[in-house]
């Protein structure tokens, strides 16, 4: 079986799972400390929690006298990282020069290179870092970048291990879009790696494909369940696609209305039936609005003619534009997938179109192509994504395996496995 998923559950499970900065064993206050402490390299922290905003003690800065130096640059340019990274990196390399052969000097330095948007030399100066220290990286504002630099330069295996040890401990970033940002980033360098397993879709490489499907879906319902973002949208939108990709087009359409079925309805025929009544009553309440728009857009069109059309084509541009504001897609193509998503129940010509370009292009040729031209041939009958039959259960990734692109159904796919 695929470790993906049950590693995601374990994570999750135990949050602290992976060691933080402290030993196994530091008590409660300890760990906390370490985690305030975070990113603050161990030759500018005192030996004791209750000193860590002392600096270095007195031995210490007689024993090194460029030291204070040193972690008042460090310290500066981690500040300035966001605002100025060109200004960050120069305090790098300051300090590098003032105490050679620390791991914090490298870290900084490719931290900066990848603001920068130069991902392979961030690459070489966490190399560099992890090289002195290999605990240097394990600042969670740190593993995010160096995951975000694997995956750039194509490592998405390491990238992925990144990701599994770095998901546990999201709540220490700062922001609720952060941590949303980290999840959809796993998810889709998930999804990448299960359409590569997916070829061809049989045997080891058809189990691969499932599990890290469920892994990416798993990720996104994470994200689903936390505090709403300003990635909200974007999630809602990854997570369809990854259920749609999985085969579960119910929970993929419920999810498009805005009313996800419940995953966790198990092998409970009770729990099934509702979860597929909410989804039949969502992809009603779709119908009927797509039905109600259709006709304003009509009155629209009686009334306003050209302006009307212009002001739909800015909704669209909008709609597209919306989706490009976020580099968090491992596959580049998916975006047109998304945008094609985004649409399917406001304008259905735009989303054929967006499905047709995808399917022109990489998207035609990669493991997700057949699901792709399901969505766009319910289109075209006229009956969209979110009208098509329900599958016999719609108990999603959590109730049963994925199956991979072209496979066969599993035996028994409705229950829990």
């Amino acid at each position: 079986m695929h470790p993906g998923p049950l590693l995601l559950t374990a994570l999750l499970a135990f949050p602290l799972a992976f060691p933080l900065a402290a030993q196994a064993g530091q008590a409660g206050g300890e760990l906390v400390a370490a985690a305030a402490a975070a990113g603050r390299p161990p030759e500018c922290s005192a030996r004791s929690s209750r000193a860590i905003a002392r600096g270095p003690t007195v031995w210490e800065r007689a024993r090194a006298p460029e030291l204070p130096r040193y972690c008042d640059l460090l310290a500066r340019g981690q500040a300035q990282l966001g605002s100025n990274p060109e200004a960050a990196r120069e305090a790098a390399r300051l300090a590098d020069q003032l105490l050679p052969g620390h791991a914090a000097p490298q870290v900084l330095l490719a931290r900066a290179a990848l603001a920068l948007g130069s991902p392979e030399d961030a690459g070489r100066a966490f190399d560099r870092a992890r090289g002195v220290d290999p605990r240097s990286v394990e600042d969670p504002h740190t593993m995010h970048d160096l995951a975000r630099s694997l995956a750039r330069t194509g490592k998405r295996d390491e990238a992925i291990a990144i990701y599994r040890a770095l998901v546990p401990r999201i709540d220490l970033l700062g922001t609720a879009d952060q941590r949303a940002l980290v999840l959809l980033e796993a998810a889709h360098l998930s999804m990448a790696a299960a359409g590569a397993a997916a070829k061809p879709p049989s045997g080891a490489a058809a189990e691969g494909a499932r599990g890290d499907l469920d892994e990416a879906i798993a990720y996104l319902r994470e994200a689903r369940q936390r505090a709403q973002t300003q990635l909200a949208r974007d999630v809602t939108l990854s997570l369809a696609l990854a259920l749609d990709r999985a085969g579960d087009k119910a929970q993929a359409d419920a999810a498009l209305d805005g009313e996800a079925a419940d995953a966790g309805a198990g092998g409970d025929p009770r729990a099934q039936a509702a979860a597929r009544a909410r989804a039949e009553a969502a992809r009603a309440r779709a119908a009927d609005h797509r039905a109600e728009a259709a006709a304003r857009a009509r009155a629209a069109d009686q009334h306003a003619g050209a302006a009307a059309r212009e002001h739909a084509a800015d909704d669209l541009a909008s709609a597209a534009a919306r989706l490009r504001t976020v580099d968090y897609l491992a596959v580049p193509e998916d975006r047109l997938a998304l945008e094609a998503l985004a649409l399917e129940r406001t304008m259905t010509a735009a989303a054929i179109a967006r499905w047709e370009a995808y399917l022109a292009g990489a998207g035609g040729q990669g493991p997700w192509a057949a699901a792709a031209r399901a969505r766009l041939d319910a289109l075209r009958r006229g009956g969209g994504g979110g009208q098509r039959p329900a599958r016999a259960a719609a108990t999603g990734a959590a109730g049963r395996a994925p199956q991979a692109p072209g496979a066969a159904p599993a035996p028994g796919a409705g229950g829990a496995r």
